[in-house]
C-alpha cells in the first residue's frame, strides 16, 4: 500500500506560536522480509491515520525482527519520530536511513535530507529558546576526518594496489631496444611510480581517518534537552545543556556516562541513555508519547 504524508503541525515549545511544515512526501516503502510483513502493514495503517505512536511501536517491533537493516524503516522511523516532534529521535533515525551501507534508493535519500533540513530549523528554533548549545557546521578537522574514512577513498587505495602490479608486469615486458620501446618503459614506470604513492599515502590516511572515527564516533543526542555535566555522576555540577537533535563525538564511556564533545570543542558529561550512536545497531528505546492536538496533521 503506498502512503504519503500529508503537511503536518509540529509541536514547538509553549511560548512560540505553533509551525505548520510539510514533511517530504515520499511513498512508504514495503518491507521485504515475510516476518516483519505484519509489523510494518500495522505501522503503515496507523501511519495513514496520522496515529504516530502506534505507527512508531510497530515500525520498531518490524526493526527489531529484521534480520538486517532497513534504510526504508529507519526513515519511515525518523518520519514518524518528526511528526511526533521528536527532534533528536528522528535526527538519528533520518542520519542512519542515509548510511551508505544501507544503500538508500535516490528517492529515499532525498526525502531523508529534506526532513532532516526541517527537524534541523526547529531544533535550531527550540535552542535559542531553551539557551541550548547544539551542534554547528563541522569543522575543517571534522570533515577533514569524514573524508579520510570515506568508503571512496578506501576504494581508490585498493583498486591502485590492484593495478599496480599488472602495470609492474607490463614495465617488465616491456623491451629496450627502441626509442619507442624506452618510451614506454617510462611511460609505465610513471603510472607505477603513481599508482605506488596513492596506494601507500592513501592507505595510510584511510587508515588514519577509520582510527579517529572509532575512537570518537559520532552521535545524536536524543532528549529534548539533554543536561551535559563537569564529570560522570549526578553529583556534579551541570556545565551547558545540549539540544536535541545535536550531533557530539563521543570521547570516552565510563559507568553509564558518555564524555562527549560539540563541533568546536565543547565537551562533557551526558548519560548514555540520552545518547546514541550512529554506528550503533541497537534499538532506540522511546518513551512514546500520545500526540497532541498541534502535533496532527491539518
Amino acid at each position: 500500500m503506498i502512503l504519503r504524508r500529508s503537511p503536518t503541525r509540529w509541536a514547538s515549545l509553549a511560548s512560540l506560536a505553533s509551525l505548520v511544515i510539510a514533511l517530504a512526501c515520499l511513498p512508504i516503502h514495503s518491507a521485504r522480509a515475510d516476518v516483519v510483513d505484519d509489523a510494518y502493514a500495522a505501522g503503515s495503517e496507523a501511519a495513514a491515520r496520522a496515529d504516530w505512536p502506534s505507527a512508531i511501536e510497530h515500525w520498531q517491533r518490524a526493526l527489531d525482527l529484521l534480520p538486517g537493516r532497513s534504510a526504508e524503516l529507519e526513515y519511515d522511523l525518523g518520519t514518524a519520530y518528526a511528526n511526533q516532534g521528536e527532534l533528536g529521535r528522528a535526527t538519528y533515525h533520518l542520519e542512519r536511513a542515509l548510511q551508505p551501507e544501507l544503500r538508500p534508493s535516490v528517492e529515499l535519500a532525498e526525502a531523508a535530507r529534506r526532513n532532516l533540513g526541517i527537524v534541523r530549523r526547529q531544533a535550531e528554533l527550540q535552542a535559542e529558546v531553551t539557551d541550548a548549545e547544539i551542534s554547528r557546521p563541522d569543522t575543517w578537522w571534522d570533515l577533514f576526518i569524514i573524508a579520510l574514512a570515506s568508503p571512496t577513498l578506501g576504494w581508490v587505495t585498493l583498486i591502485s594496489a590492484w593495478l599496480l602490479l599488472p602495470v609492474l608486469v607490463l614495465r617488465w615486458k616491456v623491451g629496450r631496444e627502441t626509442s619507442a620501446a624506452r618510451d614506454r618503459r617510462g611511460i609505465t614506470t610513471v603510472i607505477a611510480l603513481l599508482l605506488a604513492l596513492v596506494a601507500t599515502i592513501g592507505g595510510g590516511l584511510h587508515g588514519i581517518g577509520l582510527d579517529a572515527a572509532h575512537e570518537s564516533p559520532e552521535a545524536i543526542v536524543l532528549d529534548a534537552l539533554v543536561e551535559v555535566r563537569e564529570g560522570p555522576g549526578m553529583h556534579v555540577p551541570v556545565a551547558f545543556q545540549m539540544q536535541g537533535g545535536s550531533h557530539v563525538r563521543v570521547l570516552e564511556q565510563r559507568s553509564g556516562w558518555s564524555r562527549v564533545r560539540l563541533p568546536g570543542g565543547l565537551e562533557g558529561w551526558a548519560l548514555d541513555d540520552a545518547i546514541a550512536r550512529l554506528d550503533e545497531a541497537k534499538p532506540v528505546r522511546t518513551r512514546v508519547r500520545a500526540a497532541s492536538p498541534s502535533d496532527k496533521p491539518e
